[in-house]
């Protein structure tokens, strides 16, 4: 009996540590956040010029809102380009682009499919080309980009940074109950954690879309990330080779999820897969070269990825609580019901911050559910029962409802 009570107690105690760690960074970020009242920057001049890369995989139906948004920006039209990769399309996306006046690269390699393979096949064109860029900007053919994307990423790279990552938003926060939880992930992991990030001088991460890399950069640190999760893998090498990714908060992607909590479980195993596969590839060799450089910014990257998600921490903490009333033993469950408020204190406090609508505090009800079915997710992924290639995610067409 005393050695599950340790054993209970040490894993509650990591989870207290994860919820430590993460209400940092809420406080952190809310030192950060800007004044409401204060007025949005004017755009910027052009200073940079943009490759903006698309990669699209049978995205006929839905990429015209992608151009669409772009055609919006506010950033000078002569200076940066928009390129669709067409990677093994087997509908008329390449068509549709065309027809849209963008410039389009076909590629057909059935042995090498996904974003990865393709965004490194589009690079190795760009780098062909000799220096027609300064930067590139990889946006997913299914997000909608704010108006001052280029602009905001102009100024971030011309003041120093050589990766930056826009902020990411879900957006169809009315479309149901299941939306709106999403939303509220995607406002805690993906603008919370990452301006709290930023604020400590820590690398922020990237999501995929909306992130951006000087040709500079992509010399030293050529794209060679084929993973189920490219983007961290690839934000893995360049926190090793000493870079750092900062974060762009004033400007946004936005995409949207599934509808219902069965929705999108492909893309939810393949991210969590590929985090596993991090863990074990990447952690080590991070925290190890950290401390050996002493290096907080390698060792937070090392160690960032085994912050368990939101619903694994609940499930946790109620089990904790649980095996502490059965154990008899006071000091879980005051651990546990430390965990638990802590967790409380960094969701609302965290939606708050991002200004998040009514219905997604609303949606905050059905959490349960999503957590039991992350909670099967994760079992089925122990048991090696998870995705092993990338497959693309069926999903609505682009739509922006709210941005935090």
């Amino acid at each position: 009996m005393r050695l599950v009570k340790c054993m209970a107690l040490a894993l509650e105690g990591t989870l207290a540590l994860s919820m430590g760690y993460l209400l940092a960074l809420l406080l952190a970020a809310r030192d950060a956040a800007p004044d409401p009242s204060e007025s949005p920057p004017a755009p910027s001049q052009a200073g940079l010029r943009f490759v903006v890369l698309i990669p699209a995989h049978n995205e006929e139906a839905g990429i015209g809102a992608t151009l669409d948004s772009l055609a919006e920006s506010c950033y000078d039209a002569g200076a940066w380009r928009a390129v669709v990769i067409a990677d093994n399309c087997t509908d008329g996306t390449a068509e549709r682009v065309r027809a849209a006046g963008v410039e389009v690269w076909e590629r057909t390699d059935p042995d090498r499919r996904g974003k990865g393979y393709a965004l490194g096949w589009a690079m190795d064109q760009l780098r062909a080309q000799g220096p027609t860029c300064d930067a590139v900007v990889v946006l997913d053919a299914d997000c909608v980009a704010s108006p001052n994307l280029l602009s905001a990423i102009d100024r971030r790279l011309r003041s120093g940074a050589s990766a930056v990552q826009a902020n990411y938003l879900a957006g169809n926060a009315d479309a149901s109950h299941a939306s709106a939880l999403r939303c509220a992930g995607f406002a805690l992991m993906n603008t919370v954690r990452f301006q709290g990030k930023q604020q400590l001088g820590l690398s922020c991460g990237l999501v995929g879309t909306g992130m951006a890399f000087t040709m500079d950069l992509l010399e030293r640190q050529p794209w060679t990330a084929t993973g189920l999760v490219e983007d961290g893998e690839y934000h893995m090498r360049l926190v090793l080779g000493g870079e750092r990714t900062e974060f762009v908060a004033d400007a946004s992607v936005s995409s949207p999820v599934p509808t219902s909590l069965r929705g999108g479980s492909d893309q939810q195993a393949r991210w969590e897969q590929g985090k596993l596969q991090l863990i074990r590839s990447w952690s080590p060799r991070l925290v190890a070269s950290g401390l050996a450089r002493r290096d907080i910014v390698r060792v937070h990257a090392g160690l960032e990825c085994l912050v368990p998600p939101q619903s694994l921490i609940a499930a946790g903490s109620i089990g904790s609580t649980l095996a502490g009333l059965l154990l008899g033993s006071r000091t879980l469950i005051a651990l546990s019901a430390a965990t638990i408020a802590a967790q409380c204190a960094f969701v609302l406090g965290g939606l708050r911050l991002v200004r998040a609508p009514a219905q997604v505090y609303r949606a905050l009800l059905v959490a349960p559910a999503l957590i039991v079915s992350k909670v099967a997710l994760y079992a089925r992924l122990l048991g090696g029962r998870g995705p092993s290639a990338w497959i693309r995610t069926e999903r609505d067409a682009p739509v922006c409802t709210w941005e935090g």
